[in-house]
């Protein structure tokens, strides 16, 4: 009896000491990180004189209409970021930005130098691609010994070949009607041959593995019936990444298209045709007959949403909600949810139109950041961020010497690290900001945006001669990008969008409606100042008076 007592505290005692070694084991090793990032979405919170048929934020943003508890919760016992940022506001500019922690204006991507030669003005839109030849962060995150992923929209590679349909068969792709049905096996195919060379195009930069992407927006699939969100199809192939690479610390890039255009809240004869009313079967490779039975069906997500009282065109947050809770409970499945850090942000917002803006709207974006093993819950950091922080901050948490990366990178940004830990020091005193021929720079308190022209738009200005609008419209100065329909939509919902100099007060005037510029010399001043600093750290390219 005393030696069957004797097995059974020893057998006890071996089982404790394992759960120990498992348990410091799993606190001493690398991080994961699960970088997830929405299309378009703002941070601001809308009111009722607000532009109608835009995005709302999270919960965690202040927004009582949406329903996304799930993501709420990892905000809440994690940390919150109130004066977050991107330096460009727009797709691809921020992407780049996202993946190398340097300022768009930086990239050496073909089509950017092809525009860009050095010794002339950027004009920085949908025109950055990441460099085939230079290093970024999920290069150096495998060499640091990571697997590394890439799932959803990329807009940051072969943009020749994204954009225009018509060079697809010179490069190897198959090409099917904008008006093909993708229940033909046919078409379906086609879609898939694309869809898996694209994943092997985007490997080329960084990634081990790459599925469940699109090569840019959903249009630039080229087909109206696939031009439609499918949350559950980039979701599944998040997991099967987990999964495959639960054994090795991992970085996963999961890059959502909600809400970006086509609007999942737009409705068509009384469904969401874009959004959760589409069918489920049409994804970025083609008809796929898959039943996603570990997510709620998207006819109960709306139900969900309805039954609580909430905005239910918006009810794609919950949707995109489950998705991120699929993403928790397979963490937790393989015991390694403790540490894994999990980033939730946007890549830039669209508020009232501030998409191609230096605006709040633009360029504020929602941000949070869990991860149970290093971030005590409910913290909020209220001083400035920007998404160049994002690659210092990883690299740093997984002990890559940030002295030899920044000789590698040249990255802008600065480690959050600290911040992480409970710091609440401001990291940055001022932010840069950059799109197209505009220039900003903002303190927590005050932001500065000059617009100026490269000589060749600046004679025609001098002139008199005008500039093509949208749909035919004349102008007497041209929009700060070559997307026109940006443009238009910028510009007619920011009255102050041409003026050459712009101050704001964004304690007193938080929306930006006055521009304060004339009367308040010396803070112009000031700003102007910390602007040239900026601009001064990119080589030989001039900004009008600023730097020649």
């Amino acid at each position: 009896m005393i030696f069957n007592n004797y097995k059974t505290i020893a057998a006890i005692f071996f089982l404790v000491l394992f759960s120990s070694h498992k348990s410091i084991a799993q606190n001493t090793k690398k991080p994961n990180i699960i970088f997830i990032m929405t299309d378009d979405q703002s941070s601001i919170v809308l009111k009722e004189s607000d532009r109608k048929n835009q995005s709302r934020p999270f919960g965690f943003n202040g927004d009582s209409q949406v329903v996304t508890p799930i993501i709420d919760d990892l905000a809440k016992n994690g940390m919150i970021f109130t004066r977050a940022y991107v330096s460009s506001s727009v797709c691809a500019p921020s992407r780049y930005t996202t993946l190398t922690g340097r300022y768009a204006g930086r990239s050496e991507g073909p089509v950017f130098m092809k525009q860009h030669p050095y010794g002339n003005m950027t004009r920085v839109e949908n025109n950055t691609e990441l460099e085939i030849d230079k290093e970024n962060l999920p290069r150096l995150l495998q060499k640091a010994g990571y697997k590394t992923g890439f799932v959803g929209k990329s807009h940051l590679v072969a943009h020749d070949l994204a954009n225009q349909i018509k060079n697809w068969g010179d490069n190897g792709f198959k090409e099917y009607d904008k008006d093909a049905d993708p229940n033909d096996i046919n078409v379906s195919d086609a879609m898939a041959y694309n869809h898996k060379k694209w994943a092997e195009i985007i490997k080329k930069y960084g990634f081990d593995y790459a599925n469940g992407v699109y090569a840019g927006n959903l249009r630039e699939l080229f087909n109206d019936s696939i031009n439609v969100h499918n949350v559950e199809w980039k979701n599944k192939a998040a997991l099967d990444f987990i999964d495959e690479n639960k054994k090795n610390p991992f970085y996963l890039y999961y890059s959502e298209t909600i809400p970006h255009g086509p609007a999942p809240w737009i409705k068509k004869n009384g469904k969401y045709v874009f959004g959760l009313d589409a069918n489920p079967k049409f994804t970025g490779e083609g008809y796929k007959d898959i039943f996603y039975s570990y997510l709620p069906t998207r006819a109960q997500i709306l139900e969900e949403v309805k039954n609580l009282d909430k905005d239910v065109a918006h009810a794609w947050l919950r949707w995109f909600d489950h998705a991120v809770g699929a993403i928790v409970k397979k963490l937790k499945e393989e015991g390694i949810y403790e540490n894994t850090l999990i980033v939730i942000a946007s890549d830039h917002g669209d508020y009232n139109g501030g998409k191609t803006t230096l605006y709040e709207g633009g360029i504020k974006i929602p941000l949070m950041m869990h991860w149970p093993n290093g971030i005590k819950p409910n913290q909020t950091y209220d001083e400035l961020v920007q998404n160049i922080d994002y690659t210092p901050t990883f690299l740093d948490l997984v002990g890559v010497n940030l002295q030899e990366a920044q000789k590698k990178l040249n990255y802008d940004g600065v480690s959050l690290k600290n911040v992480l830990k409970g710091e609440k020091n401001p990291v940055h005193e001022h932010l840069f900001f950059e799109l197209g021929y505009a220039r900003g720079v903002m303190t927590k308190d005050w932001k500065y945006i000059a617009i100026r022209y490269n000589n060749q738009t600046q004679k025609k200005i001098e002139k008199g001669l005008e500039f093509n609008g949208w749909k035919g419209e004349k102008l007497k100065f041209p929009y700060y990008v070559r997307n026109a329909h940006l443009g238009n939509f910028a510009s007619t919902n920011n009255p102050l969008y041409f003026d050459a100099d712009q101050l704001f007060n964004l304690v007193e005037d938080p929306r930006e409606t006055k521009n304060i510029f004339k009367n308040n010399t010396e803070k112009a001043e000031e700003l102007k100042k910390l602007l040239i600093k900026s601009l001064k750290s990119f080589p030989n390219r001039p900004y009008a008076e600023f730097v020649n």
